[in-house]
């Protein structure tokens, strides 16, 4: 794997163990790094967009899917500005979630979450149209303000696993909107 790309860690594999798809279904996996979450998510048979804004991740992603015999679609654009008028079935992402603002290489885009951690994040459930999303937060982000966020775009939290490292807790969640 190239030095550039975000390998799988704690945060994915808590990804991967809350993701769901059915067949048919059109999944967007933003961020999508290495691509083992694009792969988990072609092989239950969704139809599946990844993005990335990174380069080496992209063909990153488009690697791992020939490895594993499955079809992605790999795109490399900024989070999801290239579907912004589409909806998907499902939607994940791993944001960068640390409050940390310096861009330096392609590799500080997976680490940097902005001043709270949570802009990235933010940016995309208001970009994004999805009937779930899955998405990781740290407990080193500003999760007062994201929970203001989800409430104002009028998502829920419906299932949650969490992880502590250290000092720091990692979630993964699905969200869906409500009426």
């Amino acid at each position: 794997m190239n030095d550039e790309v975000y390998e799988p860690s704690d945060d994915s594999a808590l990804l991967l163990d809350i993701v769901e798809a059915v067949k048919g279904e059109k999944a967007l996996e933003v961020g999508s790094g290495s691509g083992i979450i694009s792969v988990k998510l072609a092989k239950l048979g969704a139809e599946v967009v990844s993005v990335d804004i990174n380069p080496w991740a992209s063909l990153a992603t488009r690697l791992t899917g020939r490895l594993n015999g499955v079809d992605v679609n790999v795109v490399n654009c900024d989070l999801s500005s290239c579907f912004r008028d589409q909806e998907f079935d499902l939607s994940v992402f791993n944001p960068p979630y640390l409050p940390f603002q310096e861009i330096r290489s392609w590799i500080d885009y997976a680490w940097s979450g902005g001043k709270s951690g949570i802009e990235v994040l933010v940016a995309f459930l208001r970009t994004v149209k999805a009937k779930r999303y899955y998405f990781v937060y740290s407990s080193f982000s500003d999760f007062d303000t994201l929970h203001e966020e989800l409430k104002a775009l009028r998502l829920e939290i419906v299932k949650s696993v969490h992880k502590t490292i250290g000092y720091e807790t990692i979630f993964a969640v699905e969200a869906r909107p409500y009426d």
